[in-house]
C-alpha cells in the first residue's frame, strides 16, 4: 500500500512539475511580468530567473516521474515550493494583487485558479508535504533507479 501512495506522489508531483514548467516555457514574457508584479527582485534577476526556473520545474518534474534521483529531486522541488509559498505570502501581506503565475496560459486555457490567495498558499504546502514523502521514502519501486539496482545486483 505504502509503494501504491509513493507512486501515486511521484506521478502527481513529477506531472505538476513538468507541466507547470512546459507551461512557463511556452511564455517566458508572460512570467517575467508576473515575476515583476511579485516586486521580490531586483530587475537584473527577473530575466534570468523567468528562463531558468522553468526549465528547472521540468528537470525536476521529470526525475521524480521517472524516478531518477527522486529524493533528491523531490527534497529540490520542496525547496523550491517554500520559496514559492513565501513569495505567495509576502504579496499577500504587502496587499497585491497578482497571478500567482504557477501555470502560465495553461491556467487560463483550463480555467484553473491561479492567483497568489490561501488557495495557493494551501497547495503549495500539499505539495510540499508530498515532496517530503517522497524524499523521506526509501522505496524505489517502478522507478529508473530501482530498475538499474536490480539489474546491477543480477
Amino acid at each position: 500500500m505504502a509503494s501504491v501512495i509513493l507512486i501515486l506522489a511521484r506521478l502527481l508531483i513529477g506531472g505538476i512539475f513538468l507541466i507547470s514548467g512546459l507551461a512557463k516555457i511556452s511564455d517566458p514574457a508572460r512570467f517575467i511580468l508576473t515575476l515583476r508584479e511579485f516586486r521580490l527582485f531586483p530587475e537584473v534577476i527577473v530575466p534570468l530567473a523567468a528562463i531558468w526556473l522553468p526549465w528547472l520545474e521540468v528537470l525536476l518534474g521529470l526525475c521524480v516521474l521517472l524516478g531518477i534521483l527522486q529524493r533528491t529531486s523531490a527534497l529540490l522541488l520542496a525547496c523550491l515550493n517554500a520559496g514559492f509559498l513565501a513569495a505567495i505570502v509576502s504579496v499577500m501581506a504587502r496587499g497585491i494583487v497578482v497571478d500567482c503565475g504557477c501555470f502560465g496560459m495553461l491556467a487560463d486555457m483550463l480555467g484553473l485558479p491561479d492567483m497568489a490567495d490561501m488557495k495557493a498558499v494551501v497547495r503549495n504546502v500539499v505539495i510540499i508535504g508530498l515532496c517530503l514523502l517522497i524524499f523521506f521514502s526509501t522505496n524505489k519501486g517502478l522507478s529508473l533507479e530501482g530498475y538499474i539496482l536490480r539489474r546491477e545486483k543480477n
